[in-house]
């Protein structure tokens, strides 16, 4: 076989339009605002340590993005917030959410910034709060730069889901912490411990499931996803009415097949991943997740892996997810059902954030 990467390497468009841009992003990361931004950030550190320490916190806001986790703690109320909700920070209403907010965590989403006037008002709402802690977990680091600077900018500790722009990231807010990956969010702990008997029993198809919500910015994603639909029916983009959907509805869906093929938009490791092991199927995702945390540790048994050639031919790496599942059996379904409520649940996730919080604000320790 002649070895063609030095020629296809070679022939890439604009290759130094990328060392370009890199450099570009390091030369405005040295810009002296940053240190200023730093010193702020500290001073408000400082304040929030001072104000929260050993104190017990009684009330966590979680943002709408995340009200499918059903997050719970002993002895502390969790107020999910409704979207938009910070809208009102614009208004008369400041005083009266600052008032509610007091002595709280709030935790929210980038997606939580996205509804109509949020951002402004959860950005004068961060400026005027000096005694509530805000925590940001940010889904889409890898490709929605305004949300993320927003969100990074005006939280207390931020946590990216992914590792794209963190060098940048931690020079605007340096209390950036993880990443912190994604987890299952739109199923509850306790619905998906209901349905385990569910999950087991169901008469699952051969055929992967891969529905996808269409983005018109990634095309290469795009065009894997109406590739691989030639060959399976229930690969494809996402309908409208599937939002409208219950949980219960939606889980239905899930565990009618055996296997879930996983697109991300880039190099991402996405949801997806954890909503099939938590319904005890098999996620198929691409060869260049193997070595990221978490699927690096994702015992092999429970995942299958695939590559440019089988987005033309997807039948075999099909094949192979579908024995895996087979070979597990109802023991396998239950492992992979365990492995994502214990280790991949947003819960999971909630848990790992609060405590980097309590770590570096000192409040006394969350029960959970």
């Amino acid at each position: 076989m002649t070895n063609r990467i030095p020629e296809i390497f070679g022939a890439m468009p604009e290759r130094a339009m990328i060392a370009d841009q890199v450099a570009a992003y390091r030369e405005y990361s040295q810009n002296e605002g940053f240190f200023h931004l730093a010193r702020e950030k500290a001073a408000r550190i400082a304040m929030l340590r001072e104000r929260f320490a050993g104190r017990r916190i009684q009330r966590l806001f979680v943002g709408a993005h995340f009200a499918g986790i059903g997050f719970e703690l002993p002895a502390v109320e969790v107020v999910t917030m409704a979207r938009g909700w910070f809208e009102r920070g614009l208004g008369d209403g400041l005083p009266a959410l600052l008032a509610e907010l007091a002595g709280a965590i709030v935790l929210v989403g980038n997606n939580d910034l996205a509804f109509g006037q949020a951002a402004p008002g959860f950005i004068r709402a961060y400026a005027q709060a000096d005694d509530t802690i805000f925590l940001g977990w940010d889904h889409d680091n890898h490709h929605w730069m305004n949300a993320t600077l927003t969100l990074a900018g005006h939280t207390d500790l931020y946590f990216p889901a992914h590792n794209e722009n963190m060098f940048l990231l931690s020079r605007v807010n340096p209390l950036t912490a993880g990443p912190v990956p994604c987890g299952t969010i739109q199923w509850t702990k306790r619905l998906l411990a209901e349905q385990l008997g569910t999950m087991l029993s169901t008469r699952r198809h051969d055929e992967p499931l891969g529905r996808h919500v269409f983005y018109e910015a990634f095309k290469y994603r795009n065009q894997a996803v109406v590739t691989l639909n030639r060959h399976f029916k229930d690969i494809g983009f996402t309908e409208p009415s599937f939002a409208a959907k219950t949980p219960v509805e939606r889980m239905a869906e899930w565990i009618a097949h055996k296997s879930h093929w996983i697109i991300p938009v880039l190099n991402d490791v996405p949801i997806r991943i954890f909503d099939a092991l938590s319904t005890g199927g098999i996620p198929i995702v691409p060869e260049s997740l193997r070595f990221l945390a978490p699927v690096a540790d994702i015992p092999r048994e429970h995942i299958a892996f695939y590559g440019p050639d089988d987005l033309i031919d997807p039948r075999a790496v099909a094949a192979r997810a579908v024995a895996l599942f087979d070979a597990g059996g109802p023991a396998g379904i239950a492992e992979r059902h365990r492995l994502g409520l214990t280790a991949h649940h947003g819960s999971v996730r909630f848990h790992r954030m609060l405590a980097m919080a309590q770590e570096r604000l000192e409040f006394a320790p969350l029960i959970g």
